[in-house]
């Protein structure tokens, strides 16, 4: 590696899954690294655990387990409920897919991608990893906002650093290299910005949804011959709701629905699904909700001296609300594109973490075609999605790749099926027919992604988005 490159002064703002990992990267390479986190220490990150891409997090370099008769073993694995570990014993596969009203599921079952990984032990071995990397980490240090040349062009803007409130309401100034977001869904820094929509677009709208969890005892006396499947019931309330076991003794039961006004609250639904099994008790280890991003990432996620990683890049994939994996994803390209940048900070270099994210992962087309699909199939109604499921056309097979963060689109021959078996009803395949056109043409735009930074071509690119985005043409 260069020499200048090690005397990059990084500063990230926020200690979630992404900045801690990106700020262990960093370190690594010899980099001057600084978090700054609003909150205290003990204040933690949540305490329960997040279904997370088992590929991404053996990619971050960690001791996967293996699974060994529908049960995880290894070193990091949970010997008890209230154990230590990171992840839970019971390995989710496969996943049963019901309608909402429970009167079908599809003929095959979804593949899990995913493992339970305990968010308070995945935050505390990331933040050791990167302390030990040589990274700073400063709790009680609030970014309120950047330095530099913030408003402008895309390629006029130069961040260079970033403003704290620390302990006591101190403000400081602090100088770095390159600043990162990690401030999660508010993405305090990004919006920041003022570069004619090209990367400080604020989320809202159907973007957010609202989620509700519990972690409850299994009564195992209790139990029915079929035990509790894990399962999603897809579609309900335009969201989804989950049984996930972590082991013998405990399950995991929430759903997210979209944040608007008049919306359904999740925790009743939630309590609805308890009451349908008598093997949940009423004792709750962990648990909790709040507002979640299920959106999609700006157009840019760099600018001179700047970029975005994790919820504040929206690296979260729309159609479940997982975005641990997709943020950790998304921290290893950023952390390598700094690397292999050599000490140039301006956009020209960053660039290439744009062209990972978006088009060469195929992480970022992939959640922008689902995220376009989503926002059509939220609207259909219960008795639409039982219908689809009964006649196999929202199928096992369909539903595995956009659960597991990946872009379907049918065949021809798939939808000349569909179109035979819905024919009674044509109003639901329109809705089906035109989510997934629309789904088509953006991961198609998105595969030409600016392969380098060019104003005019970047403009050009960012124009078709956004009429993609806006409806039909």
């Amino acid at each position: 590696m260069p020499e200048k490159t090690k005397a990059l002064k990084i500063a990230i703002a926020g200690a979630g899954p992404a900045g801690l990992l990106l700020a262990r990267e960093l370190a690594r390479a010899g980099m001057k690294v600084t978090v700054y986190e609003k909150r205290a220490r003990a204040a933690g990150a949540h305490d329960w655990s997040d279904a997370i891409e088992y590929d991404v997090l053996r990619d971050a370099g960690f001791g996967m387990p293996v699974a060994e008769n529908g049960i995880f073993r290894g070193k990091l694995v949970k010997k008890s409920p209230a154990g230590k570990g990171l992840f839970e014993r019971h390995a989710i596969d496969p996943l049963e897919i019901w309608a909402p009203d429970l009167s079908c599921k599809t003929k095959t079952d979804v593949r899990f991608g995913y493992i339970l990984t305990d968010r308070v032990a995945l935050d505390a071995m990331l933040r050791a990893e990167a302390v030990k990397a040589g990274a700073q980490i400063l709790y009680s240090h609030q970014a309120v906002g950047l330095l530099g040349r913030t408003k402008g062009p895309l390629d006029k803007i130069r961040v260079e650093g970033l403003r704290v409130r620390g302990p006591k309401n101190k403000m400081a100034d602090i100088q770095a290299d390159i600043t990162v977001d990690a401030t999660g869904m508010d993405s305090i820094l990004r919006t920041g910005l003022s570069a004619s929509g090209a990367i400080e677009r604020p989320f809202g709208g159907k973007e957010i949804a609202y989620a509700w969890r519990t972690v409850r005892k299994l009564d195992r006396a209790k139990l029915g011959p079929g035990g509790i499947p894990d399962h999603y019931r897809y579609g309900a309330h335009g969201g989804y709701f989950w049984t996930h076991l972590h082991d013998e003794k405990t399950i995991d039961v929430g759903g997210g629905v979209k944040d608007e006004p008049g919306r359904v609250d999740p925790a009743e639904v939630v309590r609805g699904i308890i009451d349908e099994y008598p093997a949940i008790t009423s004792k709750e280890l962990r648990g909790g909700g709040g507002r979640v991003l299920a959106g999609r990432s700006p157009w840019s996620l760099v600018a001179s001296g700047f970029l975005a990683v994790g919820d504040a890049a929206g690296q979260v994939i729309p159609t479940t609300g997982c975005g641990v994996g997709a943020g950790l994803a998304g921290a290893m390209m950023a952390a390598r594109t700094v690397i292999e940048a050599g000490g140039n900070t301006g956009i020209d270099a960053l660039w290439a973490y744009n062209r990972r994210w978006f088009v060469e992962s195929g992480r970022g087309a992939n959640l922008a075609a689902l995220g376009a699909l989503k926002d059509i199939l939220q609207d259909l109604s219960h008795e639409e999605i039982a219908f689809l499921m009964e006649k196999d056309i929202l199928s096992g097979e369909m539903l595995t790749p956009s659960i597991n963060g990946r872009f379907f689109a049918p065949d021809q021959r798939s939808m000349m099926s569909a179109l035979v078996s819905g024919i009674s009803k044509p109003s639901i395949l329109m809705k089906l027919g035109k989510a997934v056109s629309t789904g088509k043409k953006v991961y198609a735009h998105y595969a030409r992604y600016p392969r380098k930074w060019s104003e005019k071509g970047f403009e050009r690119w960012k124009k078709r988005a956004e009429t993609l985005f806006a409806g039909p043409g």
